[in-house]
């Protein structure tokens, strides 16, 4: 009998990956592409799981009850938002790996994170803090050519939600 050896990357290479490296935005990019952007709230209880009719995806709308707005027109004080495919909100905490802990476990009751589920190179870190309370929501819509996500206003990325206190570092940005 005959062996012959075939080189290890010839087989993995036949394996599809569907992974990817989420790019990080400078807050200046994220200012510029908002449509919206807005101090609010998500109502406690309000989100919903979408999942698509496609293969793959999913998305989650919320209700955004909106306190402050710092560019564009909101259309009243709360309004449904997308938080669109790759990230994932997670009620009681994330509980895994946030910090460098495994197993956190003093998580304020109920507190919803979204964390960044889209980014197959690294961990999903969290939101800073729960989103039930105030975050600037720097809201876009994304028209891709493929995209499993509804056409709704919402956050694609972890830099489209941002605590309150970096509210005048991001108000240097608009024009």
């Amino acid at each position: 009998m005959k062996w012959t050896l075939i080189p290890v990357g010839l087989i993995c290479g036949a394996v599809a990956v569907h992974a990817w490296l989420r790019p990080h935005y400078s807050d200046e990019q994220i200012v510029a592409r908002a449509e919206l952007i807005v101090i609010g709230r998500v109502r406690d209880g309000s989100i919903v799981f979408l999942p698509r009719k496609v293969s793959e995806g999913w998305e989650h709308h919320a209700e955004l009850l909106i306190s402050e707005v710092l560019k564009g027109h909101a259309p009243s004080n709360a309004m449904v938002v997308s938080i669109h495919y790759g990230l994932q909100p997670v009620v009681k905490g994330w509980g895994t790996v946030t910090d460098g802990r495994v197993g956190i476990t003093n998580y304020p009751k109920g507190v919803v994170e979204v964390t960044d589920w889209g980014n197959s190179v690294r961990p999903g870190w969290p939101t800073p803090g729960d989103i039930r309370t105030n975050h600037i929501w720097l809201l876009r819509r994304v028209q891709k050519a493929i995209n499993f996500d509804s056409d709704w206003i919402g956050v694609y990325d972890p830099e489209d939600i941002q605590p309150v206190e970096r509210r005048e570092q991001l108000l240097r940005y608009l024009k």
